[in-house]
Protein backbone atom coordinates (compact mmCIF):
# COMPACT_ATOMS: atom_id res chain seq x y z
CA UNK A 1 0.00 0.00 0.00
CA UNK A 2 1.49 3.35 -0.97
CA UNK A 3 1.53 6.36 1.33
CA UNK A 4 1.18 10.03 0.60
CA UNK A 5 4.33 12.16 0.65
CA UNK A 6 5.06 13.36 4.19
CA UNK A 7 2.98 10.64 5.87
CA UNK A 8 4.88 9.76 9.06
CA UNK A 9 2.54 7.07 10.44
CA UNK A 10 4.26 3.83 11.35
CA UNK A 11 1.11 1.78 10.67
CA UNK A 12 -1.22 1.55 7.72
CA UNK A 13 -4.51 3.42 8.06
CA UNK A 14 -7.56 2.11 6.21
CA UNK A 15 -10.25 4.42 4.90
CA UNK A 16 -13.78 3.68 6.06
CA UNK A 17 -16.71 4.50 3.84
CA UNK A 18 -20.17 5.01 5.32
CA UNK A 19 -21.30 5.30 8.93
CA UNK A 20 -20.48 2.97 11.77
CA UNK A 21 -22.06 3.21 15.22
CA UNK A 22 -20.02 2.72 18.36
CA UNK A 23 -19.92 3.59 22.01
CA UNK A 24 -17.49 5.56 24.11
CA UNK A 25 -17.29 4.94 27.83
CA UNK A 26 -15.77 7.86 29.71
CA UNK A 27 -15.74 7.56 33.45
CA UNK A 28 -15.72 11.00 34.96
CA UNK A 29 -16.66 12.35 38.36
CA UNK A 30 -19.51 14.85 38.19
CA UNK A 31 -21.02 17.35 40.59
CA UNK A 32 -24.50 16.42 41.76
CA UNK A 33 -26.67 19.56 41.83
CA UNK A 34 -30.18 18.17 42.43
CA UNK A 35 -31.42 14.69 43.22
CA UNK A 36 -34.91 13.20 43.08
CA UNK A 37 -36.08 9.62 43.28
CA UNK A 38 -36.52 9.47 39.49
CA UNK A 39 -33.62 11.62 38.24
CA UNK A 40 -30.86 14.12 38.88
CA UNK A 41 -29.24 17.32 37.68
CA UNK A 42 -25.48 16.98 37.31
CA UNK A 43 -22.75 19.41 36.31
CA UNK A 44 -20.20 18.00 33.89
CA UNK A 45 -17.29 19.29 31.78
CA UNK A 46 -18.69 18.27 28.38
CA UNK A 47 -22.25 18.02 27.09
CA UNK A 48 -24.00 14.70 26.61
CA UNK A 49 -26.38 13.97 23.76
CA UNK A 50 -30.03 14.54 24.64
CA UNK A 51 -31.99 11.24 24.72
CA UNK A 52 -28.74 9.23 25.04
CA UNK A 53 -28.52 6.48 27.64
CA UNK A 54 -25.76 6.78 30.23
CA UNK A 55 -24.62 4.62 33.13
CA UNK A 56 -24.84 6.38 36.48
CA UNK A 57 -22.86 5.10 39.45
CA UNK A 58 -23.50 6.22 43.03
CA UNK A 59 -20.90 5.53 45.71
CA UNK A 60 -22.42 5.29 49.19
CA UNK A 61 -20.30 4.13 52.14
CA UNK A 62 -17.78 2.66 49.68
CA UNK A 63 -20.41 0.60 47.85
CA UNK A 64 -21.16 1.26 44.19
CA UNK A 65 -24.65 1.02 42.74
CA UNK A 66 -25.38 1.52 39.05
CA UNK A 67 -28.44 2.48 37.01
CA UNK A 68 -29.12 3.50 33.46
CA UNK A 69 -30.19 7.11 32.93
CA UNK A 70 -31.56 8.93 29.91
CA UNK A 71 -30.37 12.47 29.23
CA UNK A 72 -33.41 14.74 29.09
CA UNK A 73 -31.85 18.21 28.71
CA UNK A 74 -28.48 19.98 28.59
CA UNK A 75 -27.66 23.65 29.15
CA UNK A 76 -24.42 25.56 29.66
CA UNK A 77 -23.46 26.82 33.12
CA UNK A 78 -21.74 30.12 33.86
CA UNK A 79 -18.55 28.20 34.80
CA UNK A 80 -18.18 26.82 31.26
CA UNK A 81 -19.43 23.37 32.29
CA UNK A 82 -22.84 21.92 31.45
CA UNK A 83 -25.93 21.17 33.52
CA UNK A 84 -27.35 17.82 32.43
CA UNK A 85 -30.75 16.55 33.54
CA UNK A 86 -31.08 12.77 33.61
CA UNK A 87 -34.00 10.45 34.27
CA UNK A 88 -33.21 7.12 35.95
CA UNK A 89 -34.21 3.91 34.12
CA UNK A 90 -33.53 0.29 34.97
CA UNK A 91 -32.55 1.20 38.53
CA UNK A 92 -31.91 -1.74 40.82
CA UNK A 93 -33.42 -1.80 44.28
CA UNK A 94 -29.93 -1.11 45.70
CA UNK A 95 -29.62 2.00 43.52
CA UNK A 96 -33.09 3.23 44.49
CA UNK A 97 -32.32 2.63 48.18
CA UNK A 98 -29.08 4.61 47.84
CA UNK A 99 -30.94 7.52 46.25
CA UNK A 100 -33.61 7.42 48.96
CA UNK A 101 -30.90 7.38 51.66
CA UNK A 102 -29.23 10.44 50.14
CA UNK A 103 -32.52 12.31 49.92
CA UNK A 104 -33.44 11.40 53.51
CA UNK A 105 -29.99 12.40 54.79
CA UNK A 106 -30.17 15.83 53.10
CA UNK A 107 -33.71 16.48 54.36
CA UNK A 108 -32.43 16.81 57.93
CA UNK A 109 -31.34 20.34 58.93
CA UNK A 110 -27.56 20.72 59.02
CA UNK A 111 -27.33 24.14 60.66
CA UNK A 112 -27.33 24.93 64.38
CA UNK A 113 -30.26 27.04 65.61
Amino acid sequence: MSRAAGDRRDRVRFEVFGFFWGTLDVREAVSLRNLASNGAMIEIKRPLAVESLQSVCLMIDGLATVAEAQVRHVRPSVSGNFFVGVEFHSASSAFQEAVDRLIAFRSFPTGVA
